[in-house]
């Protein structure tokens, strides 16, 4: 049976899409408020993920925006998901292909993440031909359009590395595993390893490497760890075959929290992590 999208990760992403639409229109929240009969403060509480926009709002709000067709009716069909009525926590599911944009949305605005890896390098950090061999080794029969349309999406992502308003504070934890795994050929590999050197000179970055001989760490799936100021939340976010599962509670990010800090405390530190990723990098030359 498919299970529904997070409401609030749905709330949060048409927020986040309703900003940055006003905001390229030139539009002021009060101008939005204005459109929608109401007050400065609902259009905050929208943008924000506190409320949720009803699909004629959102109509209303793309005509001020002069937000295209296409683009219009996608989030109007994401208000019209968001339950009316709050229900019990339960465990949401985002299928493919929404969860993707949902993701995005959601990194996009995060000021803090936290990424343990276990079999690739993280998607933040990949090189254009690693990323088209994984989404290959994936699904080898993939229409080559939408896997360059998947790689082009995958490199605009990184520009959140570079942003500075928000700026985003991003640690990663690497098994080593994903220094061995080859994906592609030796060269690529080559040249994503030497890739990963360079990012991890970044002043808002800090990359480790978990070896293979650290002692009782038995972590077996990634995850990512999101911190959104603006809309004071955080999120842990689990990726399977299937979709994605998001996580809300204050428990359970505390405690994927302290996973992840014992990780990083068995993780080499960043000075040796690069040290082992030139070795590695060497025998792909």
């Amino acid at each position: 049976m498919a299970m529904s999208p997070d409401p609030k990760v749905l709330k949060i992403q048409i927020g986040i899409e309703l900003r940055r639409l006003r905001e390229n229109a030139g539009h002021t929240a009060a101008e939005a408020a204005e459109a929608l009969g109401g007050a400065v403060p609902k259009i905050s509480k929208i943008e924000n993920g506190k409320q949720a926009a009803t699909p004629e709002e959102v109509e209303k709000l793309a005509d001020l925006y002069g937000t295209p067709a296409k683009r219009r009716k996608y989030l109007a069909n994401l208000a019209a998901q968001v339950p009316k009525r709050s229900r019990r926590r339960t465990m949401y599911r985002d299928a493919v292909p929404d969860w993707v944009q949902r993701f995005f949305a959601l990194e996009s605005e995060a000021t803090e993440m936290k990424i343990y890896e276990v079999e690739l390098i993280t998607g933040l950090f990949q090189i254009e031909d690693y990323a088209r061999a994984t989404l290959l080794a994936w699904e080898p029969a993939a229409d080559p359009r939408l896997v360059e349309s998947h790689v082009k999406t995958r490199m605009e992502r990184q520009a959140v590395l570079a942003r500075t308003d928000p700026a985003l504070d991003l640690h990663v934890v690497l098994s080593e595993s994903a220094l061995h795994r080859v994906q592609g050929s030796q060269d690529v590999m080559a040249r994503q390893l030497n890739h990963l050197l360079e990012v991890s000179e970044l002043p808002n970055v800090r990359l480790q490497v978990l070896p293979f001989d650290a002692n009782r760490i038995a972590v077996t799936s990634s995850a990512a760890l999101m911190h959104l100021s603006d809309q004071q939340l955080s999120t842990v976010y689990l990726e399977d075959f299937l979709g994605a599962t998001y996580l809300w509670e204050p428990e359970e990010y505390t405690r994927y929290s302290v996973i992840f800090e014992r990780l990083s405390n068995a993780a080499l530190p960043v000075p040796k992590t690069r040290q082992l990723i030139a070795r590695v990098l060497k025998k792909y030359r």
